[in-house]
């Protein structure tokens, strides 16, 4: 039963696949990524396009392509 509660909330977060899935993101803005704190497809989707170009240094309209691809992957 537990399994299906990790799977249920799994799909409720959105994708669990790493965010160099996205077109766009390599290893380098991954990394980036990572050390602000986003790991998954899902998180990227749920998070703030500013917030985010400002913690990790690049301009609010690529992370707005990536939140917008992420949220059509996820």
């Amino acid at each position: 039963e537990a399994a299906e509660t990790d799977d249920a909330d799994a799909a409720a977060d959105g994708s669990t696949e790493p965010v160099e899935t996205v077109t766009g993101i390599g290893p380098a803005y991954g990394g980036r990524l990572a050390e602000y704190g986003i790991e998954t497809v899902g998180e990227l989707a749920a998070a703030d396009a500013a917030d985010v170009a400002e913690g990790i240094d690049v301009s609010e309209s690529r992370v707005s392509d990536w939140v917008e691809r992420a949220n059509d992957a996820s």
